[in-house]
């Protein structure tokens, strides 16, 4: 299915979950006006299990998955570049709307950071991206989230 909306263009969404779907738009939807939009985020897939015990999302650049290698020369890689966000159905179930909500924006922000500002290969990248994620008025969502779930 393609999904046109503004922030991730015209991003392939591989998900079938009515749930996943909906809680995707209502994320999306929040997201303030004036961000730039994603223009390297190519796929958003919904999967059952990642490879690392505990995911719930993951954001690749390329063949690349984000937090397991980093990359440089980030204005050379953005006009080619391709970024796919993954979701993991098998933790995702299991929390609440907010919480699931909270992944999404996160991942969005992982992406968002990962175009618009050159990406580091460390534990900070996390940080910054749930203070994205707040700027951007899920606070609650990420709240909810942390309660429910323990860092991996």
């Amino acid at each position: 299915m393609s999904h046109d909306r503004p922030f991730i263009g015209s991003a392939l969404v591989e998900a079938k979950d009515t749930r996943f779907l909906g809680l995707l738009t209502r994320t999306l939807t929040r997201i303030p006006p004036g961000a730039p939009p994603l223009r390297t985020v190519r796929r958003v897939t919904l999967r059952r299990r990642g490879r690392m015990a505990g995911l719930v999302g993951l954001t690749i650049w390329g063949d690349l998955a984000y937090g397991v290698e980093g990359r440089s020369g980030a204005s050379d890689e953005i006009r080619g570049g391709r970024q796919t966000l993954s979701f993991y159905t098998e933790l995702l179930n299991q929390l609440s709307e907010d919480a699931y909500v909270g992944v999404i924006a996160h991942e969005l922000a992982h992406a968002w950071l990962n175009e618009h500002v050159v990406p580091e290969n460390s534990r900070a990248r996390e940080v910054e991206a749930d203070a994205l994620a707040r700027r951007w008025g899920f606070g609650e969502e990420l709240d909810a989230l942390e309660q429910e779930t323990e860092p991996i």
